[in-house]
């Protein structure tokens, strides 16, 4: 068994803005640029209301949601952190190891605690590059699906992994960054049987809120396991599927990057990241094919267990539980020829085209490893029209490009900032190593 929480510790202490490969950069800023639209887009859903009126602002250090109302860091980032997943439209990472949500925890947490030190955009950086290198380190050691056994990695791994981040930020030595790597793993949690509620954004948030709290109980002297990742009653054991996780491994820091293997994959559609590739075929299937909504008799999609693990409705009736449907996705697909913001609503989900649709669709499960779903749509006549997929747009190995990220940061922003403000904001983001102060960054509209 290798000193797992040590070395992390020794990571984050020595980890600097010159050591983050250049080539990551660019995707560095996508996340944060990304992430602050959504973070925008989400300041006014329900969560993020409920968590204001807990957490009220004031002489904070922190702004919430970009707006003029401040909080402490710590409460920031927990409101910040709910309001980038509450629409389940921020982005995804480690796909190849344990599919997360990497920029709804580090951003808010970096951004909350960088305010409160005043850091710079390359600190900013180094730190988003430090959690998500631990968070891929800790995520490879296991060989089963997290998701599986009911966790949430992005609430379990995003706590040490924003841990690191903060410490980092802090410029803890390397025994203090272990000591918040151990405070943060006694308060990751989150179970996948509250997808589809309120409780599921709030996971980002406490993961960013815990990550912020636990480097500053560190830095104020705050003791806890030097053994606490590895350790036979630690984090990854007690986490782990399959009891099956990987404790003596060397650890690859400065030698493998997590960042360029497994990288960033950006929502372009408003829904669970399991149902994006079978939108992008279903969606460019109906318009190659012109298939009528009314014509179809049944709809089969093929996919993996993995791939349908966390699409968890299979008759929602809000869409709130339709962001995580299958059935939902490939409706709507067929019926709007297109997944944005005007179809995942209430009205659209209880449409009664949509919910006579949605029974025709079934789901057939391939075995694990294949590296394409499918749709088979029969019409009443017969007729037959199938497509594979694989990755879909925005995904690290198929990127957007920089047109469809301003895009949709022009569509969350649209009503919160000026056009002028939107485009410096989403500028100033892609530019971040340039950033002096973060009170350079405008502020939305109350």
């Amino acid at each position: 068994m290798i000193p797992l929480t040590r070395e992390v510790g020794a990571f984050i202490a020595g980890m600097r803005f010159e050591s983050v490969d250049p080539k990551a950069l660019p995707m560095l800023c996508n996340g944060f640029a990304d992430c602050a639209a959504v973070i925008i887009l989400g300041r006014d859903e329900e969560v993020v209301r409920i968590l204001r009126s807990v957490a009220p602002g004031g002489a904070g250090e922190s702004r919430l949601c970009f707006g003029s109302a401040r909080a402490p860091a710590p409460q920031a980032a927990l409101v910040n952190g709910a309001a980038a997943h509450s629409l389940d439209y921020d982005d995804i990472g480690l796909n190849g190891l344990q599919p997360t949500h990497p920029s709804a925890v580090l951003v808010p947490a970096i951004l909350s605690e960088g305010e409160a030190l005043g850091s710079t955009g390359r600190e900013l950086l180094a730190a988003y590059a430090t959690g998500y290198e631990v968070w891929g380190e800790l995520a490879s050691r296991e060989r089963s699906p997290y998701h599986v056994k009911g966790w949430h990695p992005t609430a379990t791994f995003g706590a040490i992994a924003a841990a690191a981040a903060t410490a980092r930020l802090q410029r803890l030595d390397a025994g203090r960054a272990a000591n918040a790597i151990a405070i943060a793993a006694s308060q990751a949690g989150g179970v996948v049987a509250n997808f589809g509620s309120m409780t599921k954004p709030f996971h980002a948030g406490r993961a960013a809120s815990a990550g912020v709290l636990s480097a500053r109980l560190a830095a104020a002297g705050m003791t806890g396991s030097a053994q606490a990742l590895e350790h036979p009653q630690g984090f990854l054991k007690a986490m782990s599927p399959a009891g099956e996780v990987d404790l003596d491994s060397p650890v690859r820091f400065g030698t493998h990057s997590w960042l360029l293997a497994e990288g960033l994959g950006f929502k372009l559609y408003p829904m669970c990241y399991g149902a994006h590739r079978a939108l992008d075929g279903v969606i460019a299937l109906a318009r190659e094919q012109d298939i009528p909504p009314g014509a179809i008799d049944r709809v089969v999609i093929e996919a993996t267990e993995l791939q349908l693990a966390n699409l968890v409705h299979h008759d929602p009736q809000i869409a709130l539980h339709a962001k995580f449907s299958m059935e939902f996705a490939a409706a709507m697909a067929l019926i709007a020829r297109r997944a944005t913001r005007a179809e995942v609503q209430d009205s659209f989900v209880q449409r009664a085209d949509v919910r006579a649709l949605m029974e025709k669709v079934r789901i057939e499960i391939l075995p694990p490893g294949l590296p394409h779903d499918g749709v088979i749509v029969t019409l009443k006549d017969g007729t037959r029209f199938e497509r594979r997929f694989d990755f879909p747009l925005g995904h690290a190995r198929r990127p957007a490009g920089p047109q469809a990220l301003w895009s949709k940061f022009e569509d969350c922003t649209r009503g919160a900032l000026s056009a002028s403000d939107a485009r410096r904001l989403f500028d100033t983001l892609q530019r971040l190593e340039q950033l002096a102060s973060l009170n350079d960054l405008p502020v939305l509209r109350d």
